[in-house]
């Protein structure tokens, strides 16, 4: 399961954030232009809010390393900005179904460090609703910035005696190394069943009927639809640019006539009416009705019984690849035959899993671990001790850790050549 480089955890005050950063008005204005590309100060400082909840960084009285951790994170989001740059002129693409899973995962992940949905709304500000169309873009960029990394710098080895030189150069600033698990999973996603969908696609047809026989869309949306975000505004989004909407939603947003309503449309969070507000230029103001088909009880036993099914139908490491790649729902492991590859069970993203992980016997599937978004079957493969990093105990990581340094050098070069050809102002620089 592909994590992606934005940090999330507990909970803390967000009034020492506004304090400490009122005298720059972080909040609003830009921060950096990068070529075509701009960075809000907003997205600065809900990232740097993001890192520092990881980091247990205290607003009252790390003001210190939070102005650093600022500067570090505009410098990325600089960095990703060129990288997307060029990746545009190389027609550098991903599909949106990878971008959809990337928002899921990703959402899932700040949702474990929270602690609760309601949680993460409370440290960002916003509804999951609302989180899901704002990350949907940034995330397309982030794995379209990847991906191209990824052409650039897949050709990058490193030899037997460059590791070597790398560990003897470095061995007394490795740390320790935690007991590392080498896993795979099945991933059966919860869902609402036939009955559960009908019973949706049912209350979106009689919502529109009512709305084009005269009744006033905005107080059915506040009566009746299920994004929150939007309901309590008559269920108005606001003016918002391309790349904004999740594709099905936005291609018929973008279809319709000020003042026209859309039949049913379907999207992964459920069933939409759309009326379409006001166009400016390329913005849009539309506003949407929300029905989220409910997963019933009888749809998880099914779907529990489904995983156990499966699971009992492993009796090698081979089933359990073959099987991964028939039924799983994660789509960033499921061609690798559910490989997650060396994890820490004690940092991993999803908590049921770490657990299970810890007591989990090597060369046998687990029974199916229940977790919010569904049913997990997990297969250990190898176990490998932590520790004080050597040359013998730890190649692989070392060996990861030398082409990771080889890796930045060629990074480094690269960005600097892409920075004298690309325009880039930093605004929040300290002169």
């Amino acid at each position: 399961m592909k994590k992606f480089n934005r940090t999330r955890g507990f909970f803390f005050l967000l009034v020492g954030f506004s304090v400490l950063f009122s005298g720059q008005n972080l909040i609003d204005g830009v921060a950096a232009i990068v070529g075509q590309h701009v960075i809000l100060k907003s997205d600065v400082a809900q990232l740097v809010q993001m890192t520092a909840v990881e980091r247990r960084l205290d607003p009252r009285f790390d003001i210190e390393k939070l102005e650093q951790l600022q500067e570090q994170v505009l410098q990325s989001l600089i960095n990703q900005k060129l990288i997307l740059e060029i990746a545009e002129v190389e027609s550098i693409e991903v599909e949106d179904r990878e971008v959809d899973q990337a928002v899921e995962q990703y959402l899932a992940q700040s949702v474990s460090q929270a602690g609760s949905e309601e949680q993460l709304e409370k440290i960002l500000g916003k509804r999951i609703s609302e989180l899901r169309r704002m990350w949907w873009p940034d995330l397309r960029e982030q794995l379209i910035a990847e991906r191209y990394q990824g052409q650039l710098f897949g050709d990058i080895t490193v030899t037997r005696d460059e590791v070597v030189a790398f560990y003897n150069n470095y061995k007394d600033s490795l740390g320790t190394i935690p007991t590392l698990y080498n896993a795979s999973h099945i991933f059966i996603k919860s869902r609402p069943g036939g009955k559960s969908r009908a019973v949706s696609r049912n209350l979106v047809d009689s919502l529109r009927q009512r709305i084009v026989g005269g009744e006033d869309f905005a107080q059915l949306a506040e009566q009746f639809s299920q994004d929150p975000g939007s309901a309590r505004s008559g269920g108005e989004l606001g003016f918002v640019n391309r790349g904004t909407f999740v594709p099905a939603f936005e291609r018929v947003a973008y279809a319709l006539s000020p003042g026209e309503v859309s039949d049913l449309v379907e999207t992964e969070f459920g069933y939409h009416i759309i009326e379409v507000l006001e166009v400016l230029g390329d913005k849009v103001n539309v506003r949407h009705i929300l029905i989220s088909p409910k997963v019933s009880t009888a749809d998880e036993d099914s779907l529990y019984a489904f995983a156990s099914f499966v699971r009992d139908s492993i009796k090698t490491e081979e089933d359990f690849s073959r099987l991964a790649k028939n039924h799983s729902d994660d789509i960033s492991t499921k061609e690798a035959g559910g490989r997650l590859g060396w994890v820490d069970p004690n940092t991993f993203p999803i908590e049921e899993i770490g657990k299970v992980l810890l007591s989990l016997e090597v060369g046998l599937p687990s029974p199916p671990i229940t977790t919010k978004d569904g049913f997990h079957i997990l297969f250990l493969h190898e176990v490998k001790g932590g520790g004080s990093p050597t040359l013998e105990t730890h190649w692989s990581e070392l060996e990861g850790l030398a082409l990771a340094r080889k890796k930045g050098r060629r990074f480094n070069a690269w960005l600097k050549e892409a920075s004298s050809s690309i325009y880039v102002e930093n605004f929040l620089i300290k002169k």
